[in-house]
């Protein structure tokens, strides 16, 4: 049986993961026909989809999780209310979400060509898709929320 303070630091964990998890993967998959490869069967993409949540998403959820919780001195942060409502929690994941999505898109795309656009709209100058870069701002930012709510009921 689990006490009351480890099911109300674990949930909201749970919850950050899980709903991080459904959220990219509805994101990468509704965003597929921005890509070249776009038009393939949905089977098709639904897997390359979840392949890429499972990896590289999840991964840089993690780095985001671990990145707060660095700053916050604690790895519960998303049960504290003043490290949830503090600002910190919040830009420093949007900041970070862009740089990252901004560096890897540039890679993909540009450097080692892993995948290519086909009506995706840009990022002025920097030439990356905005799909991805607002995927990796308001993903963690809506996880993040999602997870508060289930502190609170908990």
């Amino acid at each position: 049986m689990i006490d009351s303070t480890a099911k109300n630091r674990i949930l909201p964990l749970v919850a950050y993961f899980a709903s991080a998890f459904v959220l990219h993967l509805a994101w990468e998959n509704a965003q597929m026909p921005l890509f070249e490869s776009g038009d393939a069967p949905f089977q098709d993409t639904f897997w390359m989809c979840f392949k890429a949540t499972a990896t590289g998403d999840m991964l840089f959820m993690l780095t985001l999780f671990a990145t707060i919780a660095t700053i916050h001195e604690d790895i519960w942060w998303l049960s504290n209310r003043d490290s949830y409502l503090h600002p910190a929690t919040w830009v420093v994941q949007m900041v970070i979400g862009v740089l990252l999505a901004v560096n890897f898109e540039l890679w993909a795309v540009h450097v080692v060509n892993r995948w290519a656009y086909s009506s995706m709209p840009l990022v002025p100058i920097l030439g990356v898709g905005i799909s991805p870069v607002l995927q990796m701002t308001l993903i963690p930012v809506a996880s993040t929320a999602i997870s508060r709510i289930v502190a609170k009921r908990s």
